[in-house]
């Protein structure tokens, strides 16, 4: 049966637990905001794909990377 107690500490464990993850987010947020700017613009600003020009194939109409070779 639920006492008084029993609630009390279910109540305090959930608090916590969740100020130890607003704890672990502000140390993560400060570990990020104390990298070099020029570090953090980097990562941003590079592409994780190359854009390639496409051809169309006149044989069968599919498109493929231009001066890459195809079969129909």
């Amino acid at each position: 049966m639920l006492s008084f107690s029993k609630i009390i500490f279910t109540a305090l464990v959930i608090v916590v637990v969740w100020q130890g993850f607003k704890l672990f987010n502000r140390f993560k947020q400060v570990s990020e905001n104390e990298q070099p700017k020029q570090t953090r613009h980097k990562k941003k600003s590079q592409p994780k794909t190359v854009a390639q020009e496409m051809e169309k194939c006149p044989e069968c109409g599919v498109y493929h990377a231009e001066g890459n070779a195809h079969r129909c």
